[in-house]
């Protein structure tokens, strides 16, 4: 015969389990980092733009979508590499280098580019807060709108 917990128990151990969980946030570590780059440009690789711009700092969700739409109508993406990603010394935001491979459909060339982005730590965990701009490029992308979010 299996023992049951009495009633006031469970609701001891719900409203315990409530209070502890809501007052305590876990920081987030590098290795979060490290997997909401992947995740987003995993997404953005298959052309998933809704998907990735979960990532992305709400002020500037609208022209990240705006500007990788621009963006995939003139190339195909082949490709995308986390290339750097360089943590500021409090640890709350981080420099990230992406190199992509994509075809330019205007000449159906494959080219390169690395493009640089700020990701930031908040209450949400990491999110890009600027759109990525080319650092280098073997042809020139479409610009991203330039927008500047934190995440206060």
């Amino acid at each position: 015969m299996r023992r049951r917990l009495p009633a006031w128990a469970l609701g001891a151990i719900g409203a315990a389990t409530l209070v502890l969980g809501a007052g305590c946030a876990l920081p987030q570590t590098r290795d979060d980092l490290d997997r909401e780059v992947a995740l987003h440009h995993i997404d953005l690789r298959w052309g998933r733009l809704e998907n990735a711009a979960v990532r992305v700092t709400p002020a500037v969700r609208g022209a990240f979508v705006q500007a990788w739409a621009a963006r995939l109508r003139d190339l195909e993406l082949q490709e995308i590499d986390v290339a750097a990603v360089t943590l500021s010394a409090d640890g709350q935001a981080a420099d990230v280098v992406v190199a992509i491979t994509f075809v330019d459909r205007a000449t159906m060339q494959v080219r390169t580019a690395q493009l640089a982005e700020r990701w930031q730590q908040g209450p949400d965990g990491w999110r890009a807060t600027t759109p990525a701009t080319p650092v280098s490029s073997t042809t020139p992308l479409p610009d991203a709108p330039s927008v500047d979010a934190s995440l206060d």
